[in-house]
């Protein structure tokens, strides 16, 4: 079993205004309303720093639409800071401006066919979990598996090929220590049956990501199955509504870096 130590710091890209450019699965039905995302945006801040986190945001960046969506960007595990390179190329070089904010740890680079995004990537307590589909590739998984194996040789470092969602952790995430979270829409290849599996009804999907910052655990808001099985396995549950960024295919692992 690995193991972090406490996040301490949170790393975060404001949403710029054309921030409903971005690239979605499908068009959503309602446009997504900027002033009410940064109201959200400003909620999510407020509550990593009531965790404890000291949060940094970078400015906003145009030529990025999806540039808030700071996680694809790269992967943290302790000292290292590997960059990823999307599958998307209109995001590939969204990583490019961050690197001054994590000039303190090692950031490692990929091979030029390397494909990759954070969203891709789910840390268990036994392993890690690296999707392969539409942004990752199995290049950018091995690339990634032995970074994090220069950090800790024997860690488990297993590639999953899902379908249904858009990123891995857009449908499954670890909700405790060898409790999974699901949404139904995921389909994968990789057997799930060492973990305890909580399948959310398809309503209550995009809670599937859930994000847990030290003895807390972030859920989506308005998904009473989801917050019931939150509270079930952390005494501490935060319930957000970032129903804005839902719109583009983001949830709450998606919007900030956490070491």
């Amino acid at each position: 079993m690995h193991t972090l130590p406490p996040f301490t710091r949170a790393l975060m890209r404001s949403p710029a205004p054309n921030f409903a450019e971005g690239l979605t699965l499908s068009a959503p039905a309602d446009a997504p309303d900027y002033a009410l995302a940064m109201q959200q945006y400003e909620a999510y801040i407020e509550a990593l720093r009531d965790c404890g986190l000291a949060v940094t945001v970078a400015p906003a960046d145009e030529r990025y639409p999806d540039g808030h969506f700071v996680e694809d960007a790269f992967v943290l595990y302790r000292e290292l800071a590997f960059h990823c390179r999307s599958g998307a190329a209109a995001r590939r070089d969204e990583g490019e401006s961050l690197k001054a904010y994590l000039a303190h740890l090692r950031i490692v680079e990929p091979p030029p066919e390397a494909r990759i995004d954070g969203g891709d990537v789910l840390f268990c307590a036994d392993r890690a979990l690296v999707g392969i589909a539409r942004r990752t590739n199995f290049a950018g998984f091995h690339a990634l598996r032995t970074a994090l194996q220069s950090v800790e040789p024997d860690m488990r470092v297993d590639p999953v090929r899902f379908s249904g969602v858009l990123h891995l952790k857009s449908g499954l995430t670890e909700l405790a220590p060898g409790v999974l979270i699901k949404d139904p829409a995921l389909r994968a290849d990789y057997k799930l049956d060492w973990a305890e599996l909580i399948t959310l009804p398809p309503e209550e999907g995009y809670a599937a990501d859930v994000m847990p910052v030290n003895d807390t655990l972030f859920v989506a808001a308005n998904c009473p199955q989801a917050l019931k099985a939150a509270t079930a396995h952390c005494a501490r549950v935060i319930a957000l509504d970032l129903s804005e960024f839902m719109k583009m295919d983001g949830g709450l692992t998606c919007l900030s870096l956490r070491y």
